[in-house]
C-alpha cells in the first residue's frame, strides 16, 4: 500500500511538472478517485477468493494502453489483481488523448477466474458432469489475455513475466519509457521557481520517487537476462510450461541497463 502511494504521489508529480494536472483542480481529485476504485475492486477480488496474477500485466500491447476508448473499456491489465504502475504517457504523449492512469473496469481474467468459482451449475449433475463443466472452462487457459502467474511465480522462480511494476507486452519499451519520463522530470524539476509557500522537500520527494521508479523499471529489465518463461496451462494446450526469453530480448534488455540506466548522464542532477 505504501509503495502504491508512492507511486500516485510520483504520477501526480510527473503530471504537475508538466502542466497536464493542476493538483488543486477537480481533475486531481477524480485522478485520486480513480485509484481508490482500482484498488476497491483488487481487494474485493481477494475477499471473493481471487489471488494475485502479476502476468496480467502483459495482456495489452504499449499502443493500446496509449487508446483512451480502449482503456477505458477493457482497463490497463487483464486482471485488477495485478500490481500494476500508473499507466504515464510519455515525454512526448499528449495526456489529453492518452489512456487511462488506472483500470475503470475488470480485466477479461477477473470474469473467467469468477465463472470458474462461482458459476451455477444446473441441478441435478453427477461428480463426473461437474467436473466436466468446470474443466470446459479451465480449458482456456491458454488464451493470451487469460494469463496467470502468481506469488510464487514472482517471488520465488525466474519467470520475466510474473512481475510487479510492468505493464504492457513490450516490457523493454515500458521500461525505456519509465526512464524517459524520469529523466523528463529531473530536468523540468532542475529549472523549477518555487513559491514563497513551498519549500525544498517536494523537489527532494519528486527526485527520490523517480529514482525509485527508474529502479522499479531496471528490476523488470534484469529478470529478462536469463529468464525463463513459466505458464501454469491445463493439459492438452501445446504450450510447454517453460520457455527462455529468446537471446536477442536479453540482450536488448541488458543494453539499455547498460547503456540508458549505468551511462555517466543517465540520470542528471546538478
Amino acid at each position: 500500500e505504501e509503495e502504491a502511494g508512492e507511486q500516485m504521489a510520483y504520477a501526480l508529480d510527473v503530471l504537475e511538472a508538466r502542466g497536464d494536472l493542476d493538483p488543486d483542480s477537480p481533475e486531481a481529485a477524480a485522478f485520486v478517485e480513480a485509484y481508490l476504485k482500482d484498488v476497491t475492486m483488487h481487494e474485493v477480488g481477494h475477499t471473493l477468493g481471487l489471488r494475485h496474477n502479476f502476468r496480467s500485466s502483459r495482456a495489452f500491447t504499449l499502443k493500446q494502453l496509449a487508446d483512451p476508448v480502449f482503456t477505458r473499456e477493457n482497463g490497463i491489465t487483464g486482471s485488477v489483481m495485478d500490481y500494476a504502475p500508473i499507466n504515464l504517457n510519455g515525454p512526448d504523449e499528449p495526456r489529453a488523448s492518452y489512456g487511462t492512469p488506472f483500470s475503470d473496469t475488470l480485466g477479461p481474467y477477473d470474469y473467467w477466474a469468477i465463472e470458474y468459482a462461482y458459476k451455477p451449475l444446473a441441478d441435478g449433475l453427477s461428480a463426473a458432469e461437474e467436473k466436466a463443466a468446470l474443466e470446459k472452462v479451465a480449458a482456456r487457459s491458454a488464451e493470451p489475455q487469460l494469463a496467470y502467474g502468481t506469488d510464487e511465480d514472482n517471488f520465488l522462480g525466474i519467470d520475466p513475466e510474473s512481475l510487479q511494476g510492468d505493464l504492457g507486452n513490450d516490457v523493454i519499451g515500458f521500461a525505456r519509457k519509465r526512464i524517459a519520463i524520469a529523466q523528463d522530470l529531473l530536468k523540468r524539476q532542475e529549472a523549477r521557481q518555487l513559491r514563497p509557500d513551498q519549500d525544498y522537500n517536494l523537489l527532494k520527494r519528486s527526485v527520490s520517487y523517480a529514482i525509485r521508479d527508474v529502479a522499479r523499471a531496471a528490476n523488470v529489465l534484469s529478470r529478462q537476462i536469463g529468464g525463463v518463461r513459466t505458464v501454469r496451462d491445463a493439459p492438452g494446450t501445446g504450450r510447454d510450461p517453460l520457455a527462455p526469453v529468446p537471446v536477442a530480448e536479453q540482450r536488448e534488455a541488458l543494453d539499455v541497463i547498460t547503456g540508458s540506466l549505468l551511462s555517466a548522464d543517465s540520470l542528471r542532477v546538478s
